[in-house]
């Protein structure tokens, strides 16, 4: 690992899945990361494919967690919604948007 590591980016759509897992591997291996959606709105799979349950990015992973809990907490941990947004909350309090973030990165993964 170089002396001054790379400041990563890494983007999907809602700052939920796949950007958030890629965020936590590079962490893992040194890397500066930051990760991002793009959305304007987190969509998270709700009980039929037809209904996501929507947020703003302004709510805390663990408000989505407390709020998936309440309406059906066996389906969000059946479909693995409830664990995606526990590890979320280990890594960094909510969501972010790529769109408001002004810092500099060497490197940006899109999801």
């Amino acid at each position: 690992m170089p002396s001054c590591p790379l400041r990563v980016a890494v983007v999907c759509r809602s700052n939920v899945n796949r950007s958030m897992e890629a965020h936590s591997i590079l962490r893992k291996r040194g890397f500066r990361v930051q990760s991002f959606g793009v959305g304007s709105r987190v969509k998270l799979p709700g009980r039929s494919s037809n209904r996501p349950v929507i947020y703003d990015f302004s709510t805390t992973y663990k408000r989505m967690y407390e709020d998936l809990c309440r309406k059906d907490r066996e389906c969000y941990r059946r479909n693995g919604i409830l664990y995606l947004l526990g590890r979320n909350d280990r890594i960094k309090p909510r969501p972010e948007r790529f769109q408001e973030c002004s810092d500099p990165f060497d490197v940006i993964f899109t999801c």
